[in-house]
């Protein structure tokens, strides 16, 4: 509500919270009534085209400027353009063909509010040629080529009457922006000086057909073109592992995607697969090889959405043989929740999720988990002095078969951890713990624990844990399990708050160089509060792991976010889990899970909702 005192005070005065001159308060409302300018009339549309029109009115007396108002309805509420000229006229453009606009206009004198406005009226814009009968002929045949890394050429027939055309080109589908009109009479033209770019874009065609002496326009539909890309150098074997093999090479210019071939000959003939990238990565994890195979490997680059894809040749071979036998692991990643929560909603404290969070990871025939804020809390609603949520966690999966490993803590448990330098230890986790099946792995050591930079300051810091296991199948083999969450704000937002995660995961894939001299297999898990295209997750697969969500691997549930913050029925959109396993080369995944009890006829949760993130499930092949 606005103030509505109507005292005059110094120069000024306040009306409904708004300030108007001394001269006019003073005046009284009548007289303010009357300076009012009065509504324009002899308002038309006119110059209407397939992308503007004019409006013109006559003037008003003593009218200092006017308020155009257009919308796609006629409340005003869609589509609004607000124009404010200093005369009788204004040209509208930018416009979308085919639609209704509703226009209105008004006149004010210097500051003072405007008067009324006039009667609503509206427009219909011209259509594109094929969606409206035109004397022209329609355009039969457009032929689009690469020519060059910076030039398209574009080709068509000519359409009936047709003398001159106009070619319009944009990067938005819609023509909205980086828009550019060639005039031309031939029927073909050579789009040049384009920028190359990494990874690539599309560029968005139509052409106009003009008839000599007449008004009539014909429209082409509106097509996709693309640059050619660059044929991709420096392709390499990061490593192998049992099934698969990971591939990096160079960037190429205007490479939106990559394809990547095998074969196990160097011709390219026999046993011949083809994988092609999400994104403009220019890495790759294969996961469905033989054991024990030589293969061949070529990559080329492709740029283009949905029309005239545009692809370049193989660049040169480049080969591995995979490793010859491996041995299964499962593992997952699990953001439990903080038992700090407390947003009065009984269904989420720890108390209550706890039983649903225990049967998550000891139903799940993990061997190795990832837990993330299992803090050392003691105290939360329903509960004080309690024992720390870790702990409370532990005893729970005690009886499923699941023990923690110690991360360079001093391993006190139970009663003892109030004892001297545990509660210290715990803490300095910063909620991190990794939890393991006793009946399939053992811990080697006592671990450690990394200490990543610190954004915010927080006290507890930022951390990742670790720890080295050995599979109990008697193979002897070996490797290094990581567990950790990242800073997380603004994981929408990104810029500077996206930098602070990146150097997170740039510190600690550097801190796992020196904490894996012994050159182990590395299975990263935790929630890194980023997308998969992301610049932390790049650094991450920038270092050499690649995500167990791969290309050719099987996956469940993968179009559900991993974060759904107890939203019923969850969030449904592919590629925008923030929880990963990541995975050094030399191990392979065969199965990605999201693990979510869900019905799918509904959509929503079944029973109880154990934490606002959903667990991940892999199931990989170490090398043996």
């Amino acid at each position: 509500m606005g103030v509505r005192s109507r005292t005059c005070r110094h120069w000024t005065c306040l009306i409904a919270g708004s300030l108007l001159a001394a001269s006019t308060c003073l005046q009284g409302p009548a007289a303010q009534a009357a300076a009012k300018p009065a509504a324009p009339t002899g308002v038309a549309a006119n110059g209407i085209n397939y992308e503007n029109f004019s409006l013109s009115w006559k003037a008003v007396s003593g009218a200092t400027g006017y308020t155009v108002r257009i919308a796609t309805n006629p409340k005003f509420t869609s589509g609004r353009k607000t124009f404010k000229p200093g005369k009788a006229s204004q040209k509208v453009t930018k416009l979308r063909n085919c639609t209704t606009y509703y226009f209105k206009v008004n006149a004010h004198k210097g500051s003072a509010a405007g008067g009324a406005y006039s009667a609503t009226s509206k427009v219909t814009l011209n259509c594109y040629g094929p969606e409206k009968t035109s004397s022209i002929g329609k355009f039969s045949t457009i032929t689009v080529k690469p020519k060059s890394g910076t030039s398209i050429g574009i080709s068509w027939s000519r359409p009936k009457s047709a003398t001159r055309y106009e070619l319009w080109r944009s990067t938005s589908t819609n023509f909205s922006t980086d828009l550019a009109k060639v005039k031309t009479s031939k029927t073909w033209y050579i789009d040049q000086n384009l920028k190359a770019s990494t990874p690539g874009k599309s560029y968005y065609y139509r052409i106009l057909a003009f008839k000599s002496g007449s008004s009539t326009v014909r429209y082409s539909t509106k097509f996709e073109a693309n640059l050619a890309p660059g044929v991709p150098g420096g392709a390499r074997v990061l490593g192998t592992s049992a099934s698969g093999a990971t591939l990096a090479w160079n960037a190429s210019t205007n490479a939106r995607q990559y394809v990547v071939r095998t074969a196990t000959d160097q011709g390219f003939t026999q046993n011949v697969k083809t994988f092609t990238t999400t994104d403009g990565r220019n890495r790759l994890a294969v996961n469905t090889l033989t054991a024990g195979r030589k293969y061949f490997f070529q990559v080329k680059a492709v740029n283009g959405n949905k029309q005239h894809i545009a692809s370049s040749r193989y660049g040169a071979s480049v080969s591995a043989t995979t490793l010859a036998s491996g041995t299964p692991l499962t593992v997952m990643s699990f953001n439990v929740l903080t038992a700090n929560l407390n947003d009065g909603i009984a269904s989420h404290n720890w108390t209550t999720r706890k039983p649903a969070v225990v049967n998550v990871i000891g139903g799940s025939g993990a061997d190795v988990v990832g837990v993330q804020e299992a803090y050392a809390t003691v105290s939360y609603p329903g509960v004080v002095d309690a024992k720390p949520q870790w702990e409370d966690l532990r005893q729970g999966l005690v009886t499923r078969g699941y023990e923690r490993a110690l991360s360079g803590t001093d391993g006190l448990y139970g009663t003892q951890c109030g004892g001297t330098g545990c509660a210290q230890d715990e803490y300095l986790q910063d909620g991190n713990h990794i939890f393991y099946r006793t009946s399939t792995v053992r811990p080697i050591g006592s671990g450690g624990r990394i200490q990543l930079t610190n954004p915010d300051n927080r006290t507890s810091g930022y951390t990742a844990v670790w720890q080295v296991f050995e599979k109990r199948d008697g193979s002897g083999v070996r490797f290094l399990a990581v567990d950790t969450h990242l800073y997380w704000q603004g994981i929408n937002v990104r810029g500077s708050f996206e930098a602070a995660r990146t150097k997170q995961a740039q510190s600690l894939v550097a801190a796992l160089n020196t904490v894996n001299r012994d050159g182990l297999p590395v299975i990263l898990l935790g929630d890194f509060n980023s997308k998969p295209y992301h610049d932390p997750i790049t650094a991450i697969e920038m270092a050499g792991y690649s995500d167990a969500a791969g290309v050719d691997v099987p996956q469940t549930k993968a179009t559900y976010n991993s974060f759904h913050g107890f939203r019923n029925p969850p969030p449904h959109t592919w590629g925008n889990h923030i929880d990963f396993v990541f995975l050094s080369p030399d191990v392979s995944a065969k199965k990605w899970e999201l693990l979510a009890n869900i019905d799918l006829t509904t959509g929503k949760f079944v029973g109880a909702i154990p934490s606002d993130h959903h667990a991940l499930r892999a199931t990989l092949t170490l090398p043996k």
